[in-house]
C-alpha cells in the first residue's frame, strides 16, 4: 500500500468488432500495452484476457499500488497512440472501472500460472518500432 492507501485494480472490457478479436489481441502484443503500462510508476501487473466465446468482450486488468498510480496511467500521453492503434478493431465504447482492494488472499499471478510474460526485450523492441510518445 502507498501511505495507507489501498492498492487498486483497474478492469476494462473491450468489445472487438465481429471476427476481429485475435487481431485486437495482436495489436496489444505488437504495441506492447502491458510493457508500457508496467513502465508507469505504480503499475504492478497487467493481464489481457479473452473468453472462450470469440464474440465475448476482452478483459484487461491491471494491479496498481493505488488509484493515484492508475490516474498517472490515464494521463500518460502514450495512451493516445495506443488508442489510435486499437480503435480500428473495437466495436463501440469500452467500459471500465477501478476497484480499491480491501481484502485479498493467496499469492497467485497469471505469470506464475503460465501466461505470456512481457520482457524488457519486448519493451525495447516496441520502443524502437515507434512508441508514438
Amino acid at each position: 500500500m502507498s501511505e495507507g492507501r489501498p492498492p487498486a485494480r483497474s478492469v476494462l472490457f473491450l468489445q472487438a468488432k465481429p471476427g476481429q478479436r485475435d487481431q485486437l489481441v495482436d495489436v496489444f502484443r505488437r504495441i506492447d500495452v502491458p510493457g508500457h503500462a508496467l513502465q508507469q510508476a505504480g503499475c504492478l501487473s497487467v493481464e489481457v484476457q479473452v473468453p472462450a466465446d470469440e464474440d465475448g468482450p476482452i478483459l484487461v486488468t491491471a494491479l496498481w499500488t493505488d488509484r493515484e498510480a492508475y490516474d498517472g496511467w490515464l494521463a500518460n500521453p502514450w495512451r493516445e497512440y495506443s488508442g489510435t492503434e486499437l480503435e480500428p478493431f473495437l466495436n463501440g465504447e469500452s467500459h471500465g472501472v477501478v476497484y480499491d482492494i480491501v481484502l485479498a488472499g493467496g499469492n497467485v499471478s497469471a505469470v506464475a500460472a503460465g501466461a505470456y510474460v512481457v520482457t524488457e526485450m519486448d519493451t525495447v523492441e516496441t520502443d524502437e518500432v515507434g512508441s508514438g510518445a
